[in-house]
């Protein structure tokens, strides 16, 4: 009788584990994405191979790493409420498409640039608030999709502007002026999403 009490807790044991282990799943599969985490995988190695091959200076692998992290960062924060949306993985791979040009685009230049010349963090660290600010809004629901998709966009017009001031080796006076303007307005947009009657359906 002990034995048979025995092997029944057992069952219960390995059935309880497989439930487990299928709900963990099935949790899972709502902020999976193997074309992501392979599309991360395969940046790391080309950022490796630059460095082995010498096309990449430390200063351009610490740069193409911090946008690997940048990448992954926001990936955590979109999966974080346990869903990946369509517009979330989208935008994901947009992200992932601007640092695969950013790669090739530092493995193939002259390496001579001064980096004093290009470099602004607080553009950086003002993109990178006003991201986490759009993320959130998605989460709390005080951004709709649609608006949620538009401030994307703006983000990505301003690094696209800022890319393009930067491909002489230079970002003038006026150049960063016009950039935080431009981050300026972002701001604003921002907090207008988040404050207008518009709010995402539970």
């Amino acid at each position: 009788m002990q034995v048979a009490n025995v092997t029944k807790r057992r069952w219960v044991l390995i059935v309880a584990g497989v439930m487990g282990i299928a709900s963990l799943s099935q949790a899972e599969a709502g902020v999976r994405d193997p074309g992501v985490n392979a599309r991360q995988q395969n940046q790391r190695q080309r950022i490796q191979q630059g460095v082995r091959s010498g096309e990449l200076t430390r200063r351009e692998t610490g740069k193409l790493a911090r946008e690997q992290r940048d990448v992954r960062q926001l990936e955590r924060a979109y999966k974080s409420d346990g869903e990946l949306t369509r517009a979330e993985r989208v935008d994901l791979h947009q992200e992932q498409n601007q640092a695969s040009r950013d790669i090739y685009q530092q493995k193939h230049d002259a390496q001579d640039r001064p980096p004093a010349a290009v470099r602004d963090p607080g553009v950086n660290q003002r993109q990178a608030n006003q991201t986490g600010r759009i993320v959130n809004g998605v989460k709390t629901g005080e951004l709709t999709h649609d608006e949620a998709q538009e401030l994307r966009d703006g983000r990505r017009e301003i690094r696209q502007t800022e890319q393009a001031y930067k491909a002489d080796g230079t970002l003038t006076r006026d150049e960063r002026i016009d950039l935080h303007q431009d981050l300026n307005q972002q701001s604003r947009d921002i907090y207008d999403a988040k404050h207008n009657e518009q709010t995402r359906d539970p």
